[in-house]
């Protein structure tokens, strides 16, 4: 049987597009999805229903019957808030005046440590400014006592006298933005959740800022030895490798510091060592073990992950996350793990599987329906077939040459599309009109915020999806797709 040309080019355009998919891993490992472990049956009836909390300026699913237990939250002050305890906030503050004027200042004649009491009308309180101390010079600490509704509130500030006026303004400020919150309220507007309230951001502008610490617990009830704990704080600008639980195990691995050490970590048992990326949460990096038997101590599991961050972007900060079993009076291994090593390895990739950003938008962006405010920055990659994190303009990072015509607007929650490529045409398929193209997948670029245009511009803004591009070019640019649908068609 005689097989035309067309058909022999046809045949060895799709032979080497399929060579050129088996030659290479198509799909980045930091867009892959984690392979979770199965839940047992008896861990799946206590996810069967769940809850969403809120902490800081992200989230996550727990068990319904999980206990929240909240660390310090300083966004960027300390703030406690008291249920119903507006009586109580008042008597605190009275006893901490009494404790001020009782002592007195050695370094100031030794006058009282109470320098001065101010009330504040809205909301109503008091801010209460004394020396650290009786042997301070210039360290101050400054308590503000507040009442919202029948709740009371606590904010304090460790600070220097000649910084008293600034301190007195931040404390004002924060309480005039705090409101009090449920604990199954996740707010939609950009700020941080902390127990009982949430701070929304300055005039609802992003804050590019950087200290905000904020630590939050989580105990299962049904296996209460089980803890998960998170803490999230500024990543270091300046050496953020070193933060990194990567060169934690490794000098630990390489160095251990005594014999006794160095036995424990022969007998710890690893199941996991690798990066691990979270949602968009990215720089993470993951060790799973179950530590042995020792002297007054069980076996139990340590799991940890911990993201050296991105500095000064509060979305991506520094994290440490970390889970254990075989608690008891907060110490692991003071009692016998009631995890198997599969069903806390389940449990573990279950949970922390969920944490992500907060979606947020303004009042504005509600009354004017105009586009979420970005939570991505410009530059954010995403690969074909994930989904799209960011409105906005995108296109491919590969074709560094061609990108703008294959510009495309995608929405925040589509499916990141294939690119369509058109190979290098022979003379006899340019004599015959024909255009074989062909999908692949693709690495996507954010490049812009801008709005959709309107129908009526649309012929002329709208990019064209074809471009010229040879099967022996894309190899050399690395195109590749592990779930490529390598398609083609002759159409005039």
């Amino acid at each position: 049987m005689k097989i035309s040309n067309n058909k022999v080019r046809y045949l060895l355009l799709l032979v080497t597009g399929i060579m050129l998919l088996a030659a290479c891993d198509r799909t980045p490992k930091e867009w892959k999805t984690l392979n979770m472990t199965s839940l047992t049956p008896r861990l799946q009836t206590i996810f069967d229903k769940s809850k969403t909390v809120c902490f800081g300026r992200f989230m996550i699913d727990v068990p319904e019957s999980t206990t929240v237990v909240w660390g310090e939250a300083d966004v960027p002050l300390a703030a406690t808030i008291y249920p119903n305890g507006a009586g109580k906030v008042n008597a605190l503050a009275e006893g901490f005046i009494d404790k001020l004027k009782g002592e007195k200042a050695i370094n100031h004649d030794d006058v009282p440590l109470l320098i001065s009491v101010d009330e504040v009308l809205q909301p109503e309180g008091k801010i209460v400014i004394g020396y650290e101390n009786f042997q301070s010079i210039s360290g101050i600490k400054i308590n503000g006592y507040f009442r919202l509704d029948n709740d009371g509130v606590i904010l304090n500030v460790n600070s220097f006298k000649e910084e008293k006026e600034g301190a007195v303004v931040l404390i004002k400020n924060f309480v005039k933005r705090l409101r009090k919150r449920a604990e199954n309220e996740v707010p939609t507007e950009p700020g941080n959740c902390i127990e009982h309230g949430f701070l929304p951001d300055e005039s609802g502008a992003f804050r590019k800022a950087s200290g905000e610490l904020v630590s939050i617990g989580f105990r299962l009830k049904e296996y209460p030895d089980v803890h998960l704990s998170i803490q999230i704080g500024p990543s270091n600008p300046h050496d953020p490798e070193r933060d990194s639980l990567r060169a934690q195990w490794k000098r630990i691995k390489e160095d251990p510091a005594t014999p006794e050490e160095q036995k424990a970590l022969a007998s710890t048992k690893f199941f996991r060592e690798s990066p691990r990326e979270i949602q968009d949460w990215k720089t993470g990096y993951e060790v799973l073990t179950r530590l042995p038997d020792e002297n007054g101590s069980h076996s139990h599991h340590d799991f940890q992950i911990k993201f050296t961050g991105v500095p000064n972007d509060p979305i991506k900060p520094y994290a440490d996350i970390q889970f254990q079993t075989g608690v008891s009076d907060n110490a692991a291994g003071a009692t016998k793990a009631s995890l198997t090593d599969e069903e806390a390895i389940a449990v573990w990739d279950k949970i922390t599987s969920t944490i992500r950003v907060r979606p947020t938008s303004t009042v504005s962006d509600k009354i004017t329906g105009a586009r979420p405010h970005p939570i991505l920055p410009l530059g954010e990659l995403a690969a074909t077939g994930r989904t799209c994190p960011q409105t906005g303009w995108w296109q491919p990072d590969e074709f560094a040459e061609n990108t703008g015509s294959l510009r495309q607007h995608i929405k925040s929650g589509d499916r990141m599309p294939h690119v369509v490529l058109t190979s290098e045409l022979s003379l006899w398929q340019k004599l015959k009109g024909e255009r074989p193209t062909y999908q692949t997948a693709t690495v996507w670029k954010l490049v812009s915020y801008d709005d959709m245009p309107g129908d009526a511009n649309m012929a002329n803004q709208t990019p064209a999806m074809v471009q010229t591009v040879s099967l022996d070019a894309a190899a050399k640019d690395g195109i590749c797709s592990g779930s490529d649908n390598l398609s083609h068609s002759n159409k005039g």
